[in-house]
C-alpha cells in the first residue's frame, strides 16, 4: 500500500472519540477519512475541533472510503458495521470482542473476501504471552474480573436471577463459568474475556469469574495461564473511563497503539 492508509471510526463515544482525535492529531501512515456516530450533533461538535473536516456517514458506508474501519460501537450494532466492512475486503479493528462470539460467521466472511479482523488487547495485558503459550500447548486459562459498582448496571441478570447491586456492602461473585455465557450476561463489561478466549482455549474452555466490589475504585483483571511451556499470572488495574465507567480508560489507548503498529516500520509485540 502506497500513501497513508485511510481509516474510519465507527462510534464516537468514550472510546471512539479518543481514537478519532488521535488520528486527526497524526498517526504515522494513517489518515482519518470518515466517522459514523449515533448522535450527529455531538459528532459535529467533536469534528469542529479537528484539523481536517471529515464526513459523517452511515455504518455501511464507511468501507467505501476506508481501508481500515475501527469499531467502537454498542454490541448490538456490531454486525451492521462488520458485515459490509469485511465483504469489501477491509480491515476491521474490533473493540467489541464479545460481539464476535455471536457473529463468528464473520471470520469466514473475512477469509472469503480478503478482509481481516483485528482484536486489540483492550483493557488487559498478557495476550502476547497467552498466544505464545497457546503455541506451546495450553492446559488451563482463567480470568478473574472485579468491577466497581459504577462500572456495572444497578441490577444485573445472571442465569435468570436478578441481582440488585445498589445496597451491596461486600464483594459478591456474580458469575463463574465459561466465557461464552459470561459475555451473554455482561455484553458491555467483559470484552477482555472474549479476547482471552480467542487468544487461547476458546469461549467454552476459558473460565471466568465476575465480581462486583463496592470497595473497588478500579477495574481489576487477573489472568491465570498454565501451559506446557510454563505458567504465568498477569494482574491489571484500570481506572474506569470518566466518560463511560463501564469501560476501562486503557481501552481507547489500546486501539490507538494497535493502529500505530499497523504501519510502523518497527513494532514490539503483536
Amino acid at each position: 500500500m502506497t500513501g497513508p492508509a485511510k481509516v474510519a471510526v465507527a462510534g464516537l463515544g468514550a472510546i471512539g472519540s479518543k481514537v478519532a482525535a488521535a488520528l486527526d492529531a497524526g498517526l504515522p501512515g494513517l489518515k482519518l477519512v470518515a466517522v459514523a456516530a449515533g448522535e450527529e450533533a455531538a459528532a459535529r461538535r467533536l469534528i469542529a475541533s479537528f484539523r481536517e473536516e471529515v464526513p459523517i456517514l452511515a455504518l455501511g458506508e464507511l468501507a467505501g472510503l476506508a481501508d481500515i474501519v475501527v469499531e467502537c460501537l454498542p454490541p448490538e450494532l456490531f454486525a451492521e458495521l462488520a458485515g459490509p466492512t469485511l465483504a469489501a475486503g477491509r480491515t476491521l479493528i474490533a473493540a467489541s470482542a464479545g460481539a464476535l462470539l455471536a457473529n463468528e460467521a464473520l471470520v469466514k466472511m473475512a477469509a472469503a473476501h480478503g478482509g481481516r479482523i483485528v482484536v486489540p488487547s483492550g483493557a488487559l495485558a498478557g495476550l502476547d504471552g497467552l498466544s505464545a503459550a497457546a503455541e506451546a500447548g495450553l492446559l488451563s486459562v482463567r480470568l478473574v474480573t472485579r468491577k466497581p459498582l459504577r462500572s456495572l448496571a444497578q441490577r444485573v441478570e445472571v442465569g435468570g436471577e436478578t441481582i440488585d447491586l445498589r445496597d451491596l456492602a461486600a464483594p459478591k461473585r456474580l458469575y463463574a463459568g465459561s466465557v461464552r455465557e459470561a459475555v451473554a450476561a455482561f455484553p458491555v463489561n467483559v470484552n477482555v474475556a472474549a479476547s482471552v478466549a480467542f487468544a487461547g482455549l476458546g469461549p467454552e474452555q476459558t473460565q471466568i469469574e465476575v465480581w462486583a466490589d463496592p470497595g473497588a475504585s478500579r477495574n481489576r483483571h487477573t489472568l491465570f495461564v498454565t501451559s506446557r511451556a510454563g505458567a504465568f499470572t498477569v494482574e491489571v488495574e484500570n481506572l474506569p473511563d470518566p466518560a463511560n465507567p463501564k469501560t476501562s480508560s486503557l481501552t481507547a489507548y489500546s486501539l490507538i497503539a494497535c493502529l500505530r503498529r499497523l504501519r510502523a516500520p518497527f513494532a514490539v509485540g503483536s
